[in-house]
């Protein structure tokens, strides 16, 4: 059942467009870990460029997409590799 929850997570969040480029965040092979921790899943991903304007953009995409995908598993989301990745880490997964 885990897999099966990490596995259309993992679907779900590469199916995203990048509004920028128009392509899955998958095509861009940015979606870098999904997994189960205890009761929640993770997800980590790279922003397209260190400076990516829509990187908390982005984020907040990963994690609604990934909500909807875990059903009633929480959600982490992680965005890497981004000058303020601290502070869009903070903000996106803030209950």
């Amino acid at each position: 059942m885990e897999s099966d929850i990490v596995s259309e997570v993992r679907k779900a969040v590469s199916n995203i467009v990048d509004p920028e480029i128009g392509l899955t965040l998958g095509e861009l092979n940015l979606i870098k870990d999904v997994r189960s921790e205890g009761d929640k899943v993770v997800v980590e991903f790279v922003a397209t460029t260190p400076f990516c304007p829509l990187a908390e953009v982005l984020a907040m995409m990963v994690r609604d997409t990934a909500k909807e995908a875990a059903k009633s598993k929480n959600v982490t989301v992680y965005i890497r590799n981004h000058v303020n990745e601290e502070v869009i880490n903070e903000r996106v997964n803030r209950e």
